[in-house]
């Protein structure tokens, strides 16, 4: 299979939740110390350890851009999901992200937003989801938005950690997906990925982030 990101040959494994959030919940996973993975098709899955191939995607992407191509995004990402354990977000409650990002709002929430387009991009390779993923590989490639990609910030009350399932809806008219959202659980909190198609309007988009909004707060508009 070849990288969906740049075409060359798909040799890595993307983790679906960054190995660095999972030793942060669990600690030290092993086969004595397993922890279990649950699915709308699965319950109570052993995962014997982190770097098992269950908590990751099939090889979806090149060396190069697993890496070197993406590891700024990566580390964008791990710097809010440690800022977001140590202040757990509350329902009504303003993530102020200067506080997060001193200074470079900007381009490190664009970097935590192309981490979620490779993560979007992996989950719509994996299940041959009727998304393009043409612009998310430039947007990525290109250190650009994606236009139709949107984050929301939700409270996370169980302190689950993981990914759900994509749901997505499709245009009948067309026959494509109109509008997709998953959700992204770290502990105390839950990014709400979404796609949406122009003229698409709802309710999770209410509060939803982009970065060409230029904001720099984010609104825990719902409990996950």
């Amino acid at each position: 299979m070849d990288c969906w990101i740049c075409g060359d040959k798909a040799e890595t494994r993307e983790h679906r939740v960054k190995a660095s959030d999972l030793r942060k919940r669990f600690g030290h996973v092993n086969q004595n110390s397993p922890i279990y993975l649950h699915s709308n098709a699965e319950r109570n899955v052993n995962v014997p350890g982190i770097k098992s191939d269950k908590l990751t995607y099939t090889a979806l992407l090149c060396a190069r851009c697993n890496n070197e191509l993406t590891q700024a995004h990566d580390r964008a990402w791990s710097v809010m999901s440690d800022y977001l354990d140590a202040h757990p977000p509350q329902v009504g409650s303003v993530i102020d992200l200067e506080q997060v990002f001193p200074g470079r709002v900007g381009p490190s929430m664009l970097a935590v937003h192309l981490y979620f387009a490779k993560a979007f991009g992996c989950m719509i390779a994996q299940g041959r989801v009727p998304i393009d993923l043409r612009p998310f590989a430039h947007a990525i490639r290109g250190e650009q938005p994606h236009d139709r990609l949107f984050l929301a910030l939700w409270a996370n009350p169980t302190n689950d950690v993981g990914q759900s399932d994509l749901e997505a809806a499709h245009d009948k008219l067309f026959g494509r997906v109109a509008f997709a959202t998953w959700f992204h659980f770290t502990g105390s909190a839950a990014i709400n990925v979404m796609y949406a198609e122009p003229g698409e309007c709802r309710e999770g988009l209410l509060h939803a982030w982009h970065p060409r909004s230029g904001e720099t707060h984010l609104v825990v508009a719902n409990a996950a």
